[in-house]
């Protein structure tokens, strides 16, 4: 992923139960205080995808 943030994880899913199970498999292996943002792309005459971006701390977790 071409970003400033190459820590950033996207993960998409039409599933967002299955979004969810994969957001916190990806939070098991991050620092506490990790960020999540969660988007959602609607379109018309298709399902919906959901999206989440996780990425670790600013100071990069050094306060565990």
């Amino acid at each position: 992923m071409d970003r400033d943030e190459p820590n950033v994880l996207r993960i998409i899913d039409g599933d967002e139960r299955s979004l969810a199970r994969r957001v916190d498999l990806a939070l098991s292996g991050l620092p506490d205080g990790s960020r999540v943002d969660h988007f959602t792309y609607w379109y018309t005459g298709r399902p919906p995808l959901h999206e989440a971006t996780v990425s670790p701390p600013m100071d990069g977790g050094a306060q565990q």
